[in-house]
């Protein structure tokens, strides 16, 4: 009978000590090569991603049918992936040549030129914006491939240097980065309608979220939220969570390179971490990917692009490497810290067989007593 409550006892203390189940950690999982033949060039229209070559792509966004558009800056081409993996361009015809206003009837996004298309963003009702920082345009590509221009000098109040990020609300607001300037400025739709410009210290990235907030990107790498008019800084919170403080604090827990919104949370690059990060509307942050140093490197540039449909995968936009990875979201639903996710689940589990254990136990005794 000892023998068997030794043994009793040691299977509890192993599961008081078990690790959790394999999804409450965060990831393991290798990136997934999707577009990039690993140079820096121009080729592959027509066929595998994989083997077409980029050159220095700077953004990326998800369309509801899974179409991953892609801003080849170098190439001066938006170019998309179809869920077959075949690669094509939408926009651009390689040359800088921009076109002359206003734009000749019927124009299509591959009969034009763009100088330096670094920023892109798709509206609900499947436009793609294309943000072309060498002449401060924005043109709006319709999904049956006409373009036409959405902002140009004259309606943003005069030139901007670099338009490197752009968002679209729910309700069709337009929103671009003025870094030089400091500002956001929002286009709400509809012909005639006047910008409004809200102050924002070097904003460099732009996302909007299902509820219509803005998330900004600074390039001191702040993480801020426009929300109702108003700008706040993300901090953290107790519990290692997340919170909104308008006094705008000038330091930001969050190293934040790159943002993006999906359908189950706010989406950002960590650079001080090596990981993408999620920002849970309760409040709560998970680490859904790591960074590993093969194939990211130390600290490139990157930029994240994350789906409609909830977890995931994400898109990471390699910009030094001219590359394109997927990778799974990992982490299962809010969590105050991923690290202590596994406790969690490594007491309530051990916990419950303990339980049984020591009932287990005390029915034996019981029994040879009798």
């Amino acid at each position: 009978m000892r023998k068997r409550a030794a043994a009793l006892a040691t299977l509890a203390a192993l599961a008081l000590g078990a690790p959790g189940p394999a999804f409450a950690q965060p990831g393991g999982a290798a990136p997934t090569l999707v577009a990039g033949a690993g140079r820096a060039a121009f080729s592959g229209d027509g066929g595998p991603a994989t083997e077409a070559a980029l050159n220095k792509p700077t953004a990326a966004v998800v369309g509801a049918d899974g179409t991953l558009y892609v801003a080849d800056m170098v190439n001066r081409r938006v170019r998309a992936i179809g869920r077959d993996g075949v690669i094509r361009t939408v926009a651009g015809n390689g040359t800088s040549t921009v076109p002359k206003l206003p734009l000749t009837p019927g124009a299509t996004g591959i009969g034009i030129g763009l100088g330096s298309p670094n920023a892109i963003a798709l509206a609900g009702d499947g436009t793609l914006f294309i943000a072309d920082s060498t002449v401060s345009r924005v043109y709006a590509l319709a999904p049956d491939g006409a373009v036409t221009v959405r902002a140009d000098p004259g309606v943003l109040g005069g030139p901007i240097n670099t338009i490197n990020g752009l968002a679209v609300t729910g309700d069709g607001v337009l929103c671009l980065t003025d870094r030089e300037n400091n500002r956001i400025v929002e286009l709400p739709p509809g012909a005639g309608s006047r910008p409004v410009s809200t102050p924002v210290g070097l904003p460099v990235g732009l996302a909007a979220d299902a509820s219509g907030d803005v998330w900004i990107v600074s390039a001191s790498s702040m993480l801020s939220r426009l929300h109702g008019g108003r700008v706040a800084t993300i901090v953290e919170s107790a519990g290692a969570g997340w919170r909104a403080d308008e006094a705008r604090p000038n330091a930001s827990p969050f190293g934040a390179i790159a943002v993006s919104a999906g359908a189950d949370g706010v989406y950002l690059v960590d650079n001080a971490r090596r990981a993408v990060r999620r920002l849970h509307a309760d409040g709560t942050v998970s680490t859904v990917a790591d960074l590993p140093a093969d194939p990211f490197g130390a600290r490139d540039p990157l930029a994240v692009a994350a789906g409609a449909a909830p977890a995931g995968p994400l898109y990471l936009v390699d910009t030094v490497g001219s590359r394109i990875f997927s990778t799974p979201v990992t982490a299962s639903g809010p969590a105050g810290d991923e690290e202590a996710a596994g406790p969690m689940w490594r007491w309530a589990a051990g916990g419950a067989l303990a339980i049984v254990l020591v009932a287990l136990l005390i029915w034996i005794v019981r029994r040879r007593r009798a």
